[in-house]
């Protein structure tokens, strides 16, 4: 059933759905963060500049590593040429030991030994001075200073041996700057090639980058706009279907959300038109009712009373003598039951006309208690009521309350045409519906409870909704209890459901006291 349950129904959260609460904009447009389109492709275009600013960082420090590079390459053939002077004073070193290892004078040639050697001793110096290779002239030192205290050949041969090894270390020395310098040169051309082609390789990364961005911004651009197109063309064809998607956070998704929003008040804006549709049929419908009752009853009062007198006729002419009729006589003669029937028929057609009557379009003071009986005296021929206990539990001291008197009537038979509704299970067991009303403080609570099927969780949060409906196709519309809702609204009431499947259906539905209520809900 879908007219009737148990829900606790929360007053803020109807007022969202309330006809009356303005639409200015929807909630989810004034709350989502939004970026612009402008602030978007100004965002894309810091990401590009913060791109080409890591890529220009990048080739100044592969730049400066290029340099360091260059540098050590500077400081090698700087090197190989002190290691080839160094190298080349040991050679002249050794030939001047050679040339004067003969010599007759030995003071002499001892002292051009000697100046050669000053010349090694100062190259040497420089070495030590700029690269610390820590080579060592101790063994020609030892060699010389010997060979001066006694020029011997074998002292002079000890000194060309000593000067012959430091000139292979310069000579290796030189070998392995060389080889050095050539793995670094090597190395600076790869490391060249590889910044520029990484500098390459990014800037087209990014270019790329730059357009597939560009791409799909204006290719989702592109599918949101046509979305929105068809989806306007849509709703101004009848759609109420559900809501675009919001994937997007720009005033794109704003005019999308704005659309959803425009969706979902025409569509409440339609419901709140039926619902004054129905309200307005019933009025027509009751009046059809009262007129159609009011010939009925005319038309058939006549024969009736009639009747009646005939069979008032039949029993006095009875009584009149004497009761002498044989039992032959009144086998098929039951005066009595006839004038019975003829009662209940007239009593039938004074039910609908009232209850039918015209009723006040105006507000105005109410015994709630009285529509109750009326309109429980006449559901009580529905048949779905054949097997059914309708109980009236009223509060006799019950004051009045203010409201249209028709609309007071939609609430009390929808509410208890879904009590019925629910007890329509097929079970054995007793079916009961209590109609209560009582005054809860500064309130009337109509109180109408039932022990149905009852319903789940799913279905009580869409109780009001309109159009929502459980029942088979032909026998609900989906706007009963959500004209009531809109009822009780507008009287300045409310009104509440609790159920559980399998527990039953209580609906309570409080009306104010004062009139003051019902005028305030009309000014909203």
């Amino acid at each position: 059933m879908t007219d009737g349950g148990m829900i606790m129904t929360d007053a803020t959260l109807r007022e969202s759905n309330d006809p009356k609460t303005p639409h200015a904009e929807p909630a989810a447009v004034r709350n989502v963060f939004t970026l612009s389109v402008r602030t978007k492709g100004l965002i894309v275009f810091c990401a590009l500049f913060l791109y080409a600013f890591v890529i220009a960082i990048f080739v100044f420090h592969q730049k400066e590593l290029l340099l360091r590079e260059f540098e050590d390459i500077q400081h090698s053939l700087e090197l190989d040429s002190r290691l080839k002077q160094a190298d080349s004073a040991a050679f002249h070193a050794v030939m001047a030991v050679f040339a004067n290892m003969e010599s007759a004078d030995r003071a002499a040639g001892m002292q051009r030994v000697q100046m050669h050697f000053q010349v090694l001793r100062d190259r040497h110096a420089e070495l030590e001075a700029n690269t610390q290779l820590g080579l060592s002239l101790a063994g020609v030192n030892a060699a010389l200073a010997e060979a001066r205290r006694e020029p011997s050949k074998p002292n002079m041969n000890q000194l060309v041996v000593e000067l012959v090894k430091v000139k292979n270390e310069f000579t290796n020395l030189a070998e392995q700057s060389e080889l050095a310098r050539k793995r670094m040169s090597d190395r600076y051309k790869a490391q060249a090639d590889s910044v520029a082609m990484t500098a390459l390789v990014l800037a087209m990364l990014g270019l790329a980058l730059l357009g597939a961005i560009t791409g799909l911004f204006f290719k989702q651009l592109t599918e949101d706009l046509y979305t929105l197109r068809t989806r306007a063309l849509a709703i101004v064809n009848g759609f109420r279907g559900e809501p675009i998607p919001i994937r997007r956070h720009d005033e794109v998704g704003s005019l999308m959300m704005a659309v959803n929003g425009m969706a979902d008040i025409l569509d409440q804006r339609e419901k709140e038109l039926i619902l004054e549709r129905q309200k307005y049929f019933h009025q027509e419908k009751m009046a059809a009712i009262g007129a159609l009752a009011a010939g009925v009853a005319h038309e058939i009062g006549n024969p009736i009373a009639a009747i009646s007198g005939i069979a008032q006729e039949m029993v006095q002419h009875r009584d009149d003598v004497g009761g002498t009729c044989t039992e032959e006589d009144c086998r098929n003669c039951r005066p009595d039951l006839i004038h019975e029937h003829t009662q209940r028929l007239a009593a039938i057609t004074r039910e609908i006309a009232e209850f039918a009557s015209p009723q006040a379009a105006e507000p105005q003071w109410l015994d709630l208690n009285s529509r109750l009986r009326s309109s429980a005296s006449l559901i009580r021929y529905d048949r779905r009521l054949q097997h059914v206990d309708l109980r009236l539990d009223l509060d006799s001291q019950l004051p009045a309350i203010y409201g249209v008197a028709d609309h007071l009537t939609q609430v009390i038979m929808n509410l208890l045409i879904n009590a019925m509704d629910a007890l329509e299970d097929g079970t054995n067991e007793p079916k009961i519906i209590v109609v209560t009303t009582r005054r809860v403080e500064e309130q009337v609570e109509l109180r109408i409870q039932d022990n149905g099927h009852g319903m789940s969780k799913d279905v009580l949060d869409h109780a009001f909704d309109a159009f929502f409906t459980t029942k088979p196709a032909g026998k609900g519309t989906g706007l009963g209890l959500s004209l009531c809702y809109s009822i009780m609204k507008t009287h300045g009431g409310s009104i509440e459901i609790e159920s559980a499947p399998g527990a039953g259906t209580t609906v309570h539905a409080f009306f104010p006291l004062t009139d003051t209520a019902y005028k305030e809900a009309q000014s909203l």
